[in-house]
């Protein structure tokens, strides 16, 4: 006989642990009228299930066990074991993500709409925090993902006339206030490393150019704390992502390949007073 029809001739005691089980479980979200809404059924539905004065259909139960990420037949277990289930997963710490989440909603609420004109490929330029001396240029292509400004960053660590055979990969959001991008990204092979960077847009009809901070931690033996002037500007018109990643990689300071207001632009010699401050217009 199959767990639904089991379910068919469900007993008043398996019937009472679930309305408990439920209520637990939604006891961990924001409210009864959401988790009504991502389920898909009315309030007052959900108020009979937890009441226990009905049962949910089979289909009902599926979106609810897949919903809360349990198994259909634990969802009917006995109340004391099922909160060991709850305990003994983190479920309970669902309502901590979801906190978070609320937080970070918030913020993306505020991100000014004119964050779509950084959609397109970047090439990126700063004095690597790794490898001092050298000036890494570097591949960032923005696309927006639902409501939400995501981006991937390239960095080729290595000479653009030579085969390199480490390439770091790096993903990321970015949200826009005060008319200020912040970047947020990891790097997503080890996932150990977290990028932030401020930046200001010109100000072009089309953003082509965006000057600012960039913070990170040297990936050497030294792992210090770092800040460090960053550009991005716009790759040409017609480029390949393969075309713009083959102009990738370390650089003399010195190089003809550079464009020299990129160069002086990033220049690092600490200004007099407290800050660090990015570059000025």
């Amino acid at each position: 006989m199959s767990l639904f029809d089991t379910f068919k001739g469900t007993n008043s005691d398996m019937s009472a642990d679930f309305a408990q089980n439920l209520r637990l479980l939604c006891s961990y979200r924001p409210s009864i009228a959401q988790v009504a809404t991502d389920l898909g059924i009315h309030r007052s539905q959900l108020n009979r299930y937890l009441a226990g004065g009905a049962m949910p259909r089979p289909p009902i139960l599926r979106r609810i066990a897949d919903h809360f990420g349990l198994e259909l037949h634990e969802l009917l277990m006995p109340h004391h074991a099922f909160a060991d289930i709850v305990d003994l997963r983190g479920i309970a710490s669902d309502s901590t993500m979801r906190s978070i989440r609320s937080h970070l909603d918030r913020v993306l609420r505020y991100t000014e709409p004119r964050i779509r004109m950084l959609e397109g490929r970047f090439f990126e330029y700063y004095h690597s925090m790794s490898t001092p001396g050298k000036i890494l240029r570097s591949l960032i292509g923005f696309q927006m993902t639902g409501k939400v400004m995501t981006y991937r960053r390239l960095e080729r660590l290595g000479t653009p006339t030579a085969p390199c055979a480490r390439v770091e990969r790096y993903a990321g959001a970015a949200v826009m206030t005060g008319y200020r991008v912040f970047m947020h990204d990891y790097e997503t092979g080890t996932g150990v490393e977290l990028t932030q960077t401020i930046l200001c847009p010109d100000y072009s009809h089309r953003w082509n150019s965006l000057h600012g901070l960039k913070l990170g931690i040297s990936s050497n033996r030294g792992h210090l704390p770092c800040a460090a002037r960053v550009v991005i500007e716009r790759t040409p018109v017609g480029q390949s992502v393969t075309q713009c990643l083959r102009q990738c990689g370390f650089f003399d300071p010195d190089s003809p390949e550079l464009p020299r207001h990129i160069v002086e632009a990033i220049h690092n010699v600490a200004p007099h007073g407290h800050v660090f401050e990015g570059m000025r217009r």
